[in-house]
């Protein structure tokens, strides 16, 4: 089963989730809100905003934790420039657009056990469990 059909499966209409903040206290957190999804597609509203978070999102964070299950992407995301070696890079790159979306994807993959939280520094970043 892919990330993307788990998500679809585990995360709900309605439910609110956490940013994933600084520090693995999370200092700093937000949330949002899964506001609609369906098997193309799924938007959540943060603030004043509806993100989309289409399949692309998901599956490129994927493929690369099958091509390095070693691998470890920063969930920070800067409006402007995405932060080397970031879930939010890898998600720019494959969809092309330069909405900042991988804290949301993050919290997400984090929310249904698929990937956890750990420090790298001073950072936080997602690894295999």
């Amino acid at each position: 089963m892919s990330w993307w059909e788990i998500i679809l499966e585990k995360v709900h209409k309605g439910d609110v989730l956490d940013t994933p903040g600084r520090g693995l206290a999370g200092l700093g957190k937000g949330n949002f809100k899964i506001e609609e999804k369906n098997t193309a597609i799924i938007y959540v509203h943060s603030g004043k905003y509806r993100i989309p978070l289409e399949r692309k999102c998901l599956d490129t964070i994927e493929k690369a934790f099958q091509e390095n299950a070693n691998l470890y992407l920063f969930v920070a995301a800067l409006h402007d420039k995405p932060l080397a070696g970031s879930a939010d890079e890898l998600i720019r790159k494959a969809t092309g657009s330069d909405l900042a979306r991988g804290n949301y994807v993050c919290s997400m993959l984090q929310h249904c056990g698929l990937v956890q939280y750990k420090m790298e520094g001073t950072k936080k970043a997602i690894v295999l469990f």
